[in-house]
């Protein structure tokens, strides 16, 4: 699917999410384009690239609280991430790509909305973090979709709203690197001329509309927004299956 309009309006839609939460392309950006028709690779190819500048941007504005988290993601959700995507697009690894993300949202979403499986999930991140990562990374790989765990771990471990987006944009920002290096190893295809003007539309959406809104934002509201928008996607894509 290549509708240049409707590309640009899902990109700056997700963009102006992500930019106020840290994730949002991948998290609804993948869902949507694979109701749209597009394939799996076709629709990271086309969110990688945005999902990567607005990231990057991200991690320079809010690099001082950045903190051990940055170790942790590269040496156990990369390595995950790559096994899961390489089994996905060589096709040793076939499923239905949307029940899966469905499922993935509708959990983190639950998780998000819960106090006590909230709080539950804290002490089992912090016992079992390294396994979660490897988990996170591995789930990321072969869906596109760990930014509603990657979510749910960063803001179990902060409270602050600068240093979750902070630490949220870094592990995406590694997470699409990732990725990146990986389709264009195995379908370098998928990459279409439009991924690049599409790629400065998410740019410009963040040092405009996205910064604003953050700015405004507070730490509860978009918490309660990103749930919201997680669950009614998980929602539509398994209603979809059924």
């Amino acid at each position: 699917m290549q509708n240049i309009w409707l590309l640009t309006g899902i990109v700056v839609l997700f963009s102006t999410v992500q930019s106020v939460f840290g994730v949002g392309l991948l998290v609804f950006g993948t869902p949507t384009l694979l109701l749209l028709g597009c394939s799996f690779e076709e629709t990271i190819a086309i969110l990688l690239p945005s999902s990567v500048l607005i990231s990057l941007m991200q991690v320079v504005d809010g690099r001082k609280h950045l903190d051990e988290l940055r170790k942790s993601v590269l040496v156990y959700c990369v390595p995950c991430i790559v096994v899961g995507l390489a089994l996905v697009l060589s096709n040793w690894l076939t499923f239905d790509i949307k029940l899966l993300v469905g499922v993935t949202l509708i959990i983190s979403a639950f998780a998000r909305f819960n106090e006590g499986m909230q709080q539950a999930l804290v002490k089992v991140l912090k016992r079992y973090t390294k396994f979660y990562l490897m988990l996170m990374g591995l789930v990321h790989g072969i869906s596109n979709m760990g930014g509603g765990f990657l979510t749910i771990f960063v803001t179990a471990l902060y409270d602050d709203k600068a240093r979750i987006r902070a630490n949220i944009a870094y592990a995406y920002l590694v997470f699409a690197l990732s990725q990146i290096s990986v389709l264009l190893l195995f379908h370098i295809e998928a990459f279409h001329i439009n991924c690049v003007p599409l790629a400065f539309v998410a740019l410009g959406t963040y040092l405009t509309v996205g910064s604003f809104i953050y700015v405004k934002s507070s730490r509860a509201v978009y918490q309660q927004l990103i749930t919201l928008f997680m669950l009614a996607y998980g929602v539509l894509l398994i209603s979809q299956e059924l």
